[in-house]
């Protein structure tokens, strides 16, 4: 978190919850919390400390291994890979921006179908970690799974000792 965006927060007064919304004092109050998967991926997004990446990998490589029957190494690659895909959600295409604007007229990306966010393929997952099948594909999908469950109830969680 820069300086300038924990004074901010620091000094907020606006205390309302909105589900899916990351408030300043969202931040500060997750920023406070212990090492859950949420809180990593807490740090490592939205106060930009990449040092926790390496934590989040093993993590999701740990929970792969032991669902999926798969082996260390290559459940390394998979948890890497998914946390690729979260901390770069942006389309390579417009940026997120969800249109492209050539000349005077504005085109929806068709990359992205406007949405702003990258899709990723089960083929581009597969070439990422060099192997493919059905378990990779549940392993990527629980990855993300993890992430996105552990994220919303460590935000939540926050919000809530705020309350």
């Amino acid at each position: 978190m820069s300086s300038e965006t924990l004074a901010r927060a620091a000094n907020s007064v606006d205390l309302a919850f909105e589900p899916n919304v990351v408030h300043d004092v969202d931040r500060v109050a997750a920023m406070a919390g212990g090492n859950a998967l949420g809180g990593l991926l807490f740090r490592f997004a939205e106060a930009q400390q990449p040092r926790w990446g390496y934590q989040i990998a093993l993590i999701l490589a740990n929970r792969a291994m032991k669902r999926h029957a798969i082996g260390r190494e290559l459940a390394q690659k998979i948890g890497a890979a998914a946390l690729l895909e979260f901390a770069s959600p942006h389309c390579v295409t417009c940026n997120g921006a969800r249109e492209l604007v050539l000349d005077e007229l504005k085109v929806i990306c068709e990359a992205c179908g406007g949405s702003g966010k990258q899709r990723y393929s089960n083929t581009s997952r597969r070439a990422l970690v060099g192997t493919y099948g059905k378990r990779i594909d549940d392993a990527f999908a629980d990855c993300h799974n993890d992430m996105a469950n552990a994220l919303g109830a460590f935000v939540g969680h926050a919000n809530g000792r705020l309350q």
